[in-house]
Formats: structure tokens, sequence, C-alpha cells
């Protein structure tokens, strides 16, 4: 079956993103990528997105993904505390007035049909 051109388009997106990998590490992500349907639903509830930022290779082998070796130790150093990094701050101007960042972090499936992100 021939890929249209939006799959190619998506295709050259994903070897761009892994490029500078080791060949070894770009082969698992290639297997994990497999899997990306299945990844996509489960981090589409915001609890388990959530609990992705500070725990992943929990996560993921909790929703029954398969993590390649090398990815798994990888994601073993993982640092928990990313959530905590990513929570909301209230910084103060010099007028008084105090501002909040919000910080949403969205997975999705890559570039739109049509357009060619580099």
């Amino acid at each position: 079956m021939a890929k249209t051109r939006s799959q190619k388009s998506v295709q050259s997106h994903f070897d761009r993103s892994i490029a500078q990998l080791s060949p070894s590490l770009q082969r698992e992500m290639r297997e994990l990528r497999k899997q990306e349907a299945r990844i996509l639903k489960l981090l589409s509830d915001p609890k388990k997105a959530e609990q992705y930022l500070s725990h992943p290779l929990q996560l993921l082998q909790s929703g029954g993904i398969e993590v390649p070796t090398l990815l798994k130790r990888r994601l073993q150093q993982f640092d928990p505390n990313l959530a905590q990094h990513l929570s909301r701050q209230t910084y103060a101007l010099p007028n008084g007035q105090a501002i909040t960042a919000h910080i949403r972090v969205r997975f999705t499936r890559g570039p739109r049909e049509g357009s060619d992100a580099r």
C-alpha cells in the first residue's frame, strides 16, 4: 500500500527528529512509534498525561506499552520532579500586579496534513 503525501511528510518529520540519535536508539524509537495510537489514547486522559510528566515509564508499562530496552533505561533516569517544574508559579511585577503562568502540555500526532514543518 502506497503512502499518501501527508504520511510521507509526517514520516520525514519523525525521521528528522530522531536523526541525531544513535542507530540503536533510532531503531527503538521506530519500534515505539508503532504503538503511537495506543500511547496517544493513553495520554488523552489528562490525569495520565500529568502522570506521564513524572513517571513516563510506569505509565507506559501500566498501559500495556512495550518499551524497548535502551529507552527503558533512559526513562528510568528521568527526572520525576519535572511536573513540579511545570507547576503554576505566581510572579509579582514591579507595579504590584501578580501574574500566574499556565503551562499546558499537549500530546499530538505531529504536523497536520499539507503542512511542511521543518
